[in-house]
């Protein structure tokens, strides 16, 4: 998917209209009995059930070619505007690629179902939640080479203009494929920005714009939420011990807030899920969403938990039934 702070700014960055057309921006751009805490790097084996469970819901790219050394914008499907300028991309060695098509595939994972089909959460590494403004993926290669980023931008659109400072978190892929986030927030924005789509697309919209982006691989629009004590641990019991940290995952979303966390503490002795250190705990009276799935046997199961209000000390009994795999990719779509 809790140390909270709220960042309450006033708007620091101008309105600023972009007409159609390419743009550079230039503003900032196994287990034991009892509770242990799941470790994603010992768990990276293809033939751990719930790891196949997620190489199998795990989302196709989009591709685009770019020509290095030119100004040129791509967008992809779910709005994400990527602007490439002549000296966006660098070899190995640090050289800026001045020529060449530069083959681009794009993931975006911009609601919570899509971040837990591609196994996202909004946690960093120093267990911090983060409120997302959506996240992407991009691989970037020439002749197959790995290209690395030199300077480039992003705008994430949002629904409505926000004041809210967001700013771009790196990710960081463990051995199994979970995405969490760094704790550098040096690349902020003030608030969202006021542009034409440059790809035409779209009309005047509210963006995120980021325009130092210095690096490819998994980047995060986001920033600290925080809420009031008290706070509570929510743990979710399974049925029986056959659904357990290797063929299950149960995740928490905070739907106001486009949040997702995974329970990251399974207790043997208990059958129980919970989310395990203070730092993960949840505010009480705060509307969640739990979902569990996993596979057993070479059967999928999932259920999903609807409009949950955190109680101090909340227990809730799952109770996943028997599915196919194309009927959860249904319901995370539309999380």
């Amino acid at each position: 998917m809790f140390k909270f702070c709220v960042m309450r700014i006033e708007k620091l960055m101008s309105v600023a209209i972009v007409t159609i057309g390419l743009i550079v921006s230039m503003n900032a751009c196994k287990t034991s009995n009892g509770p242990i805490p799941l470790n994603h790097n010992q768990m990276q084996s293809s033939n751990i059930p719930i790891n196949k469970l997620y190489q199998s819901l795990k989302e196709g790219s989009q591709d685009f070619t770019v020509t290095a050394g030119a100004s040129q914008t791509i967008r992809g499907t779910r709005g994400t505007i990527i602007t490439f300028n002549p000296w966006s991309f660098k070899d190995q060695s640090g050289a800026v690629i001045s020529s060449g098509n530069i083959h681009i595939e794009l993931t975006e994972a911009l609601t919570p179902g899509q971040m837990i089909m591609n196994r996202v959460s909004t946690v960093t590494e120093a267990n911090n939640l983060l409120q997302s403004g959506g996240c992407i993926n991009i691989v970037a290669t020439l002749n197959q080479q790995p290209v690395f980023a030199n300077s480039y931008n992003i705008s994430f659109k949002q629904p409505a203009p926000s004041e809210l400072p967001m700013a771009l978190f790196n990710g960081m892929v463990a051995a199994d494929g979970a995405v969490t986030w760094s704790n550098d927030t040096s690349n902020t924005v003030a608030g969202t920005t006021n542009l034409n789509d440059p790809t035409g697309r779209d009309s005047l919209g509210s963006w995120y714009v980021f325009d130092s982006c210095t690096n490819f691989n998994w980047i995060n629009c986001d920033y600290f939420y925080t809420a009031p004590d008290p706070k509570t641990d929510v743990k979710v019991v399974m049925p029986d011990g056959s659904y357990n940290d290797t063929t299950t995952s149960v995740i928490v979303i905070f739907p106001a807030l486009n949040v997702v966390a995974n329970m990251s503490t399974y207790n043997a002795a208990t059958n129980t899920f919970s989310l395990g250190t203070p730092g993960y705990f949840i505010p009480v009276g705060t509307t969640i969403k739990v979902v569990i799935m996993g596979i057993k046997n070479n059967v999928h199961f999932f259920e999903l938990k609807s409009n949950v209000t955190v109680t101090n000390g909340i227990t809730i009994n799952a109770a996943p039934s028997n599915t196919t795999l194309s009927n959860i990719q249904t319901i995370l779509s539309g999380l």
